[in-house]
């Protein structure tokens, strides 16, 4: 679970970007965070787990003040995608064994290995695991990179715009995983993502930032033509479609 009090950020000498959002994501929950470019929501999820600092507000991770915990401990905590990720000439297995940096302080166990292996089983990567990430597809890389994420055993987990390079069969291979590991591994998963109808078919929760400020938050019922006429700025149609809700642009 992850809980956010009256946040707010501003950069030195600039004018706030978020500004007093409060809301509250359950454990075994995939929100999908929304709205247009510029409107705050990769920095949400930057100061969410602290890598900004706060200009006020609180935010809580399984009920512990992040302003109180290590960064270690945060790690532990939370795992967090961002849009793109520096590997370098690594191989896969090499790059899931950095999620067990924050657990490792002399040498590695028999748990860590066994943690990657298992995530490495579980984004369907062992084939790959001695193969260079520089080799690999945009949708290769982007699984290794949620494997690491994966392989920090963490309770949340933040993805920072993970669809946005790759294609349509990998767009729906990533949510799908995100949405399995928020709803048979009880992980909060949080997803900075453009394209509504993947997130409508996918995500369970919708968190609307518009201006830095939460314009609605809940479940689909929040995907309106009148949201997407004030957020968006289009005129769209939202109906439904072999019982999936869809976004249709007029």
């Amino acid at each position: 679970m992850i809980e956010a009090k009256d946040l707010s950020f501003s950069y030195k000498n600039s004018d706030p970007i978020l500004n007093q959002l409060s809301f509250k994501v359950e454990e075994g929950h995939f929100l999908a965070l929304l709205g247009n470019n510029g409107a705050g929501k990769s920095t949400l999820l930057k100061c969410l787990n602290g890598i900004l600092p706060l200009k006020q507000g609180v935010v809580f991770a399984d009920g512990q003040d992040i302003r109180q915990m290590k960064r270690r401990q945060i790690a532990r905590t939370m795992a967090y995608v961002e849009q793109s990720s520096d590997v370098s000439r690594l191989t896969v297995y090499d790059v899931v064994l950095m999620g067990r940096k924050p657990y490792i302080t002399v040498g590695l166990t028999n748990e860590d290995t066994a943690i990657v292996e298992r995530a490495l089983n579980r984004l369907k990567l062992q084939d790959f695991a001695l193969r260079y990430v520089d080799e690999l597809s945009g949708g290769e890389l982007q699984k290794v990179i949620i494997a690491r994420a994966l392989a920090q055993c963490p309770r949340i987990m933040l993805l920072d715009e993970p669809v946005s390079n790759l294609d349509l069969f990998n767009q729906h291979e990533v949510m799908r995983i995100s949405q399995e590991l928020a709803q048979k591994d009880g992980i909060t998963v949080i997803v900075v993502i453009h394209d509504l109808n993947l997130a409508l078919r996918y995500c369970d929760r919708f968190l609307i930032v518009s201006d830095g400020e939460i314009y609605d938050y809940g479940d689909e019922d929040v995907i309106t033509h009148e949201m997407l006429s004030h957020v968006y700025k289009v005129d769209a149609q939202v109906t439904r479609f072999q019982g999936h809700k869809i976004v249709i642009i007029n």
